[in-house]
């Protein structure tokens, strides 16, 4: 009668999460429960951090761990939890993008037409032959360096604990 009996799997802070963990373990052939300690009457008889318990027979226990951790990790791939705490409870700020001074701009532009100067003239003008050496070894990276600064720089998503209150980036 050991194997009978239910033990916790894991507490979730929502339907949602608990559901889906009930959904994947009913795929593996694992029969589980939910009991809601939020509306428990008995406020705080399961410990301090109440929740929606995912209860499976003792005998199951192992494999849906693993399963649980399978979940964990794809859900931590897809949304965001704090670095600092381990908190779920995140808010999306503003997605912040970077902008290039002026002054880089310009001379990346000016860094490209001396680049594409240097691969081009050198074919069409022999007196300019003796900048061969330039035209294949200089201009090739003078023109990718105007290229990327000219480029705009990538932007960030930041994010907000509500837990904690620190700003960190995913």
């Amino acid at each position: 009668m050991k194997d009978e009996e239910i033990i916790t799997l894991t507490k979730c802070d929502n339907t949602i999460v608990a559901d889906e963990i009930v959904a994947k373990l009913a795929d593996k052939g694992i029969i589980a429960s939910l009991h809601d300690e939020l509306n428990d009457p008995a406020y705080g008889a399961y410990g301090p951090n109440p929740g929606i318990a995912v209860r499976v027979f003792k005998k199951d226990y192992e494999q849906s761990q693993h399963i649980l951790k399978g979940i964990s990790d794809s859900r931590s791939e897809l949304l965001p939890f704090c670095p600092h705490c381990g908190s779920e409870k995140i808010r999306v700020l503003e997605k912040s993008v970077r902008k290039r001074p002026i002054l880089a701009i310009l001379l990346g532009i000016v860094m490209i037409i001396l680049g594409s100067s240097g691969l081009v003239l050198p074919i069409f003008l022999e007196s300019l032959g003796s900048m061969r050496v330039y035209a294949l070894i200089i201009s090739p990276f003078v023109l990718l360096g105007g290229v990327l600064l000219v480029l705009p720089q990538g932007s960030h998503q930041y994010y907000l604990c509500t837990e904690c209150g620190k700003k960190f980036k995913k």
